[in-house]
């Protein structure tokens, strides 16, 4: 089947939003254009929930629109800057979902309380501010990044895996949230992390079943 970013952004917002993090304007998701320096992200003056379509535009690296003139968040920047520096990444999920955000306001790491939290392990950083001059030397190689009094960020080799782990990390946001409240809580022994991620990534293929889900959930919430 020929591939169909647009369709891809537009499904992966909807997904985010069904998974709750569709708090109102603002949050993105783009795909890597592979034979050009540019990529496909929806627009600013729609929230995930109800991005078509219409609402996807194409920009080149340098913040051009190549299709027309809809706004795009002045984030877009970042994508640009992400693909750059990673060739290894072809989607990228910006979001300020609610427990992405309350994480992020605590201005910590996400703490290893749950099996999935392992997917997270050594492959999450912290940005000191939500400049890209900041975001995408911080970034480094890993997978997520965490802003501040902000939000969060997910990148990966696909859409799925990227729109997947973002979920994931709004599960796992809000366990780790709401379980500070309790004190303290005991996280995970270091050396079961890995063993765990393994089981839970490669050989479960856990988020691409998620991603499977996620496209299911997607429909139904159009058609809610």
């Amino acid at each position: 089947m020929e591939a169909d970013p647009v369709n891809d952004v537009v499904t992966a917002c909807r997904a985010l939003a069904s998974r709750g993090c569709d708090t109102g304007i603002g949050g993105h998701v783009s795909i890597r254009d592979p034979e050009r320096r540019e990529f496909w992200i929806n627009t600013f003056d729609r929230t995930l929930g109800e991005m078509t379509r219409n609402d996807v535009v194409k920009l080149d690296h340098d913040g051009n629109n190549v299709l027309d003139d809809r706004f795009v968040s002045l984030g877009a920047e970042f994508h640009a800057g992400i693909y750059d520096q990673r060739p290894d990444v072809n989607a990228i999920v910006h979001t300020h979902g609610f427990w992405v955000t309350a994480l992020a306001s605590l201005a910590r790491p996400l703490k290893m309380r749950h099996n999935l939290c392992t997917l997270f392990y050594e492959d999450q950083v912290m940005s000191p501010d939500d400049s890209f001059a900041s975001i995408g030397p911080t970034l480094g190689m890993a997978s997520t990044i965490l802003i501040p009094w902000h939000g969060g960020i997910t990148v990966g080799s696909t859409v799925g895996r990227a729109a997947a782990l973002h979920a994931t990390l709004e599960d796992m946001a809000k366990l780790d949230v709401t379980l500070d409240a309790s004190g303290d809580v005991p996280e995970l022994p270091e050396e079961a992390r890995l063993p765990l991620r393994k089981v839970i990534d490669e050989m479960s293929g856990y988020l691409e079943q998620t991603w499977d889900l996620m496209t299911r959930q997607a429909e139904r919430y159009v058609h809610r």
